[in-house]
């Protein structure tokens, strides 16, 4: 692939995942329209439109839709995507049906802050893997261990950081409910998935055992 070809082809994705975007939340905004008109003009919506939109324009390797299943990825993918999408869904349900009035005070601009570093963590990661970054668990036969980047610190911190944006999503709505079964299934989801994708790496990837001894798998380990 020669350089021109590969520039259209960044741009048509980011073009398709902009567009993907967009029209999941112009849906958003039709229910909102019908369901809870005021809901339209609390910040907190198009704050959350930005760092979603975000998260599906700077990640160019999230295809959740591309129907790549792999079979060593055994499935931890689509419980990703569904646990993600049901938490979500369910702090904007709590929202609509509790119409609280919430405003932009302390604990919703920590859970914005919060998101946002998740947002960035992760798209540092998935830029650090490159090529090698997958939606579905694949190791490619010239893949080799990374430490670089924040791979020096965490052996999974794409997952690190989603983990923590999406945790703090519901926090940021005041979606309370949310928060608490979010919290419980965000990390299983995650934590199926590491179990699962380390496995296939300490049998395939050589040196990989002993990076699972120096490094924690989504926080640092301490001294």
């Amino acid at each position: 692939m020669n350089a021109a070809t590969g520039l259209r082809t960044g741009l048509r994705d980011y073009a398709f995942r902009s567009v993907q975007s967009l029209v999941v939340w112009a849906m958003l905004v039709g229910v909102l329209y019908i369901a809870w008109r005021p809901a339209l003009w609390l910040p907190h919506l198009w704050m959350l439109f930005g760092v979603t939109f975000l998260a599906n324009v700077l990640q160019p390797s999230y295809k959740p839709f591309e129907g790549s299943r792999t079979a060593d990825d055994n499935g931890t993918a689509a419980q990703i995507l569904w646990t993600v999408a049901l938490a979500q869904c369910a702090a904007l349900l709590e929202l609509l049906y509790f119409k609280p009035a919430i405003t932009l005070d302390a604990v919703s601009w920590a859970a914005f802050a919060l998101m946002v570093g998740g947002l960035a963590l992760r798209t540092w990661a998935v830029y650090t893997l490159g090529r090698y970054f997958t939606w579905n668990v694949e190791v490619q036969s010239d893949q080799p261990v990374i430490e670089s980047g924040p791979y020096r610190f965490v052996r999974h911190p794409s997952y690190t950081g989603a983990l923590i944006t999406y945790v703090f999503v519901p926090v940021f709505l005041h979606s309370w409910i949310a928060a608490i079964a979010g919290l419980i299934a965000l990390p299983a989801a995650f934590a199926r998935r590491i179990r699962h994708e380390e496995r296939l790496l300490r049998d395939t990837l050589p040196g990989y055992s002993s990076y699972i001894d120096r490094t924690g798998a989504l926080f640092p380990k301490l001294p």
